[in-house]
């Protein structure tokens, strides 16, 4: 009896180390079963589980706003969740981004992003971001400039602009924001270097400004496509010319000549895209980024970007980051005309 109990203690010691998983004298947990500090990885759990939300820095109605909330759309299909967007206008992008930056780095909170919030804004505002804080995850589109007027003013080129302003009038134009915005300091450039009196009237967003044009209330606009183009196919706005250099095709509306191709040398090629905080796990941000990429291969959404007169711009993070190294040096030479 005592043989059997004794064999019966020694059984159940072992099953006792067996189910302990092998720890060792200091009760620790072998290499083996340990998880890493993070826990569980993405791939071993469904994610995402709850709402996305995208911090949009621009006004409601305008290209970066229209083009995102028709992404988010397609967020029940594609993830399973919800995906919202938030305007946090302000400060030429940067209420918006310290938004985001003070969200949990979790990857459910994304940043629709420009080059010039890291490329132009430092220079006018003090910031507490830096291009590390961010990483970008996807492109959105290309932000092609063009200036307008209304046709009702009888200025259809440049040339007609530098003559109403040489004619003794002060020339008032709407821009999406102030000083350390893209749009404001492109349309201040170009003024300056033409010798052009002007001055700035700035609204929240990009469609503000043109209606601000259409109304009456300036005599000239910068805005994108998804703004502006049904006013110029309507016939009552006119393109006098675009920052890109290459010069603009827009569906409905033919070429529209770039300044430089007009002997003015100025140029700027903006952009918008898709962040995340940089220290969003790779696995969540890569799961965003095919997102993405699987909204822009679909048909209607292509047909919704060519109804704008635009394009999906699938740009991964090296294209993105070397633009807005590109963009910095060009800035330098803008800067100065307006500061």
């Amino acid at each position: 009896m005592k043989k059997l109990m004794s064999l019966t203690l020694a059984f159940l010691m072992v099953l006792s180390l067996a189910a302990c998983g092998g720890s060792d004298s200091s009760g620790g947990q072998t290499a083996q079963n340990a998880q890493p500090s993070g826990g569980a990885s993405v791939s071993d759990s469904k994610w995402p589980e709850k709402e996305i939300t995208i911090i949009q820095p621009w006004s409601l109605g305008g290209g970066p706003d229209v083009i995102t909330r028709q992404i988010a759309s397609y967020s029940d299909k594609f993830l399973g969740v919800p995906m919202i967007v938030e305007n946090h206008t302000g400060g030429s992008g940067t209420i918006g981004m310290n938004d985001f930056l003070d969200a949990a780095d979790d990857g459910y909170t994304l940043f629709c992003c420009n080059g010039p919030l890291f490329s132009l804004t430092p220079s006018f505002i003090s910031v507490d971001y830096t291009i590390e804080d961010i990483n970008p995850l996807v492109g959105i589109r290309i932000t092609e400039f063009v200036i307008l007027t209304q046709a009702s003013s009888g200025i259809t080129d440049i040339q007609g602009l530098i003559d109403y302003a040489n004619a003794g009038n002060t020339v008032k134009y709407a821009t999406t924001g102030g000083p350390g915005n893209d749009s404001f300091t492109m349309i201040s450039a170009l003024f300056a270097t033409l010798g052009i009196a002007s001055e700035a009237v700035p609204y929240d967003g990009g469609q503000e400004a043109i209606n601000a044009l259409v109304g009456g209330h300036v005599d000239v606009a910068i805005g994108s496509p998804p703004t502006y183009r049904d006013y110029v196919i309507n016939g009552e706005l006119n393109c006098l010319g675009t920052f890109i250099p290459e010069g603009l095709d827009v569906d409905g509306i033919g070429h529209i000549p770039s300044f430089k191709d007009q002997g003015i040398d100025i140029e700027f090629t903006g952009m918008d895209y898709f962040a995340v905080r940089s220290t969003v796990d790779a696995e969540k941000q890569e799961i965003l980024r095919d997102f993405v990429l699987k909204v822009y291969a679909e048909p209607d959404f292509q047909k919704f970007m060519a109804d704008m007169g635009m394009a999906a711009w699938e740009a991964d993070s090296s294209e993105i980051l070397g633009m807005v190294a590109a963009q910095t040096d060009a800035m330098a030479k803008y800067i100065p005309l307006v500061q």
